[in-house]
């Protein structure tokens, strides 16, 4: 089977302008998701941007940019179905070979787990059955709402002011890592599909670099140095 690693890095980010290049112990950002798809051994690493400057930096550092993203897939409102869309049509014009299975690398993600993704691969692989997997990790369940003003718990707090976690259970956010069927079939909203293994992953590894702040964060770890993020950087 075809494994395509893909890095969307769009250029037009607004919050945080050119976030996917921004340095990182002196490297861009998408450098370090390039760096982890060239260790999994995919068939192919390629990056999808609507930029020449994201291209020629994406290039340096071991990826393929083999054309630029259209324009419909790189607006502020383009979602993963759109750019999934757009590589499906540019793989049919560049008579690129379509991947079976694509493994999905945001770049404001920094942190992931080598093992881990192989074994989600190899799970995808190994159960026909299963249409995607998806890295996830531990996160706060005890969350409210605000109606009117007022505090409304999006869970069932059981008339209690206060809550122990343990008393509600885990929760998982996702959004990390995805390893998911590639298809004509699939270029839709729900282009993971219904079956989707989940694999836990380090807390760590969940974190998004969305504003400034998060860049700041996850730049200090990454600069630190300290083996419990070493472990999970490329």
């Amino acid at each position: 089977m075809k494994v395509y690693a893909i890095i969307p890095a769009r250029s037009g980010s607004k919050g945080f302008k050119d976030k996917n290049i921004q340095l990182i112990g002196g490297k861009p950002l998408i450098a370090y998701s390039i760096a982890f798809a060239k260790q999994l051994g995919c068939d192919r690493v390629i990056c999808s941007t609507d930029s020449v400057e994201y291209k020629q930096i994406a290039e340096k550092y071991g990826a393929e940019v083999p054309f630029l993203r259209s324009a419909f897939a790189a607006t502020d409102t383009a979602m993963e179905q759109d750019i999934l869309l757009d590589l499906y049509h540019k793989f049919e014009k560049y008579d690129i070979e379509q991947p079976d299975i694509i493994v999905w690398l945001r770049p404001t993600f920094v942190f992931r787990d080598l093992a881990l993704i192989k074994k989600g691969i190899n799970y995808l692989m190994e159960h026909p059955e299963i249409t995607a997997v998806r890295t996830v990790c531990d996160t706060e369940a005890r969350l409210y709402d605000i109606k009117e003003g007022n505090l409304v718990p999006c869970f069932d707090d059981h008339g209690k002011s206060m809550i122990r976690r343990q008393d509600i259970g885990k929760r998982f956010k996702v959004f990390s890592t995805d390893i998911f069927r590639f298809g004509k079939d699939k270029l839709h909203e729900d282009f993971i599909g219904r079956n989707v293994h989940g694999l836990e992953t380090n807390k760590i590894c969940g974190l998004d670099i969305d504003d400034e702040i998060d860049f700041e964060i996850v730049k200090y770890l990454v600069e630190s140095e300290m083996d419990e993020v070493q472990q999970f950087l490329c």
